[in-house]
């Protein structure tokens, strides 16, 4: 046990000794959330200090998905999760292994940009923001979910879905926005 934990022990002990008397309750309480204070207040002191984490470096390369017929640029090094008729499903864990890029290609598209925001919203969640790409593609952005964010593509027969953090979400579009039809 260090010196600062005997400290606190031996605070706390007293703290309760005044909590024992009927007039003590409030210097306890006081003397609780003072401590919480201080060592919240340690404990933004010590994330400030710390080392910022560097952006990870992540390179897109394109990749054919076979059974879908098309190609979508994703992590050189993301790993493939799932393959089927109907989906293909990549990750990419992020430093720190709380996070990673997701993404899924599924074998179903949408006519127009309504057709894509029902999809999009078919689950829960909320449109952010929604267009027509140039190509006639439609892309659709959810509002972010706590930490996380969800771009989708789609085309008249496929769509690709871009699951992130919210930090990334110029690197989800530009995942998302890379599908196309194989050559």
């Amino acid at each position: 046990m260090t010196i600062q934990h005997t400290l606190r022990l031996s605070l706390l002990f007293g703290a309760l000794a005044f909590a024992a008397c009927d007039d003590g309750r409030e210097d306890f309480e006081r003397f609780v959330a003072e401590e919480e204070a201080r060592e919240a207040a340690e404990a933004a002191a010590a994330a400030a200090a710390a080392p910022a984490e560097e952006a990870p470096t992540i390179t897109l390369a394109p990749r054919e998905v076979a059974e879908m017929g098309v190609t979508i640029s994703i992590p050189e090094d993301a790993r493939t999760l799932a393959a089927s008729a109907a989906s293909t499903t990549f990750s990419k864990p992020l430093p720190g292994g709380l996070h990673e890029l997701n993404v899924q290609v599924r074998g179903y598209g949408a006519a127009d940009l309504a057709a894509a925001s029902a999809d999009a919203t078919m689950l829960g969640g909320s449109v952010a923001e929604s267009e027509t790409l140039e190509d006639g593609r439609q892309l659709v952005v959810l509002a972010p979910r706590g930490v996380l964010q969800q771009v989708i593509v789609y085309t008249s027969e496929r769509s690709a879905s871009c699951t992130g953090p919210r930090a990334e979400l110029e690197r989800l579009r530009e995942m998302c926005g890379s599908l196309q039809p194989s050559s």
